[in-house]
């Protein structure tokens, strides 16, 4: 930590943290890989009075690692501002026991959780974020209409940009590949595909996120090889704006007039895109974010 001009301070942090004994679902009733169904006469689960039986447990782990910078600069002139900026890692073997938009947070192959280990479904490798409030510098002397319009002006804002989050592809949950059953947890079968080339592509598109070409089904009664959380989604971009006016019309009364941008520049957003081996639209994106969004506001305060 240091001061660097008068009323500012920069910071430079490193983080870690580790998690041991994070609760995570496995189901324990899973039969073997078979290009048969599972349940009798075909293949036996190790309980045959139960379909699968999903046991909650604590036994998941997770490392993070992260550099952070943060910059402060104190009101000075009537401007204040907070920038920080985090690069970082989150890796683990389950980072939950619901589904996620990206990952089903449960286990392909229940007995072998090993395999499971890849990013964290929250991981986003860098993100910045700048805040900033700002008392515009018009004056006008005396209390006539002219300086009633001019006095009072202030601005705020606050600007976010992030990396993506990652995803996992899958088979689409009607595809029980590995002949293991479905869970009532996570996508339904869980299955993954092979990978079979490089999954990225340099300039992905909305139409083609990732290389669709880089996956395959497997062998019937078998798993997928493709890890957890390979691929990243699109980042997000967004910036917030507000300009408030201010008249006083004497100690206790003030009307305050509020004009609010949220996504200011309307920028798209782009939700995460298809991740389904065997869905028509997979590995197109068909969703995105709020669009810009202007509100105004007057509030007399007293």
């Amino acid at each position: 930590e240091r001061e660097i001009f008068s009323g500012s301070v920069l910071e430079v942090a490193y983080v870690g943290s580790k998690g041991t004994k994070l609760l995570t679902a496995r189901d324990i009733n899973q039969p073997q890989p078979s290009v048969l169904p599972p349940g009798l006469p075909f293949v036996p689960r190790p309980d045959q009075r139960f379909d699968d039986i999903d046991l909650l447990e604590s036994r998941a782990n997770s490392n993070y690692n992260a550099l952070q910078v943060r910059y402060q600069q104190r009101l000075t002139r009537g401007f204040s501002a907070l920038a920080s900026y985090t690069w970082s890692r989150s890796i683990d073997d389950a980072s939950n026991f619901f589904t996620s938009a990206g990952d089903p947070n449960f286990p392909q192959n229940s007995y072998n959780v090993a395999a499971e280990r890849g990013l964290s479904n929250f991981d986003v490798r860098h993100r910045m974020s700048l805040s900033y409030s700002y008392a515009l510098p018009f004056r006008k002397p005396g209390d006539g209409l002219v300086a009633s319009l001019v006095n009072g002006w202030e601005t705020f804002g606050i600007v976010t940009l992030q990396s993506g989050r990652p995803f996992t592809v899958a088979l689409l949950s009607e595809i029980d590949n590995s002949g293991t059953g479905r869970s009532i947890l996570g996508f339904g079968a869980n299955d993954r595909p092979n990978l079979v080339g490089n999954p990225e592509l340099s300039n992905p598109t909305t139409l083609q996120w990732f290389n669709t070409a880089a996956f395959a089904f497997p062998a019937p009664g078998t798993f997928g090889n493709a890890g957890r959380n390979i691929l990243e989604g699109p980042g997000f971009q967004n910036v917030n704006m507000s300009i408030l006016k201010n008249t006083r019309f004497n100690e206790r009364v003030n009307l305050q007039f509020r004009a609010e941008a949220f996504n200011l520049f309307n920028h798209p957003n782009f939700n995460l895109p298809d991740n389904f081996l065997g869905s028509p639209t997979f590995g197109r994106i068909t969703s995105s974010r709020d669009p810009r969004h202007i509100q105004f506001g007057l509030k007399l305060l007293f």
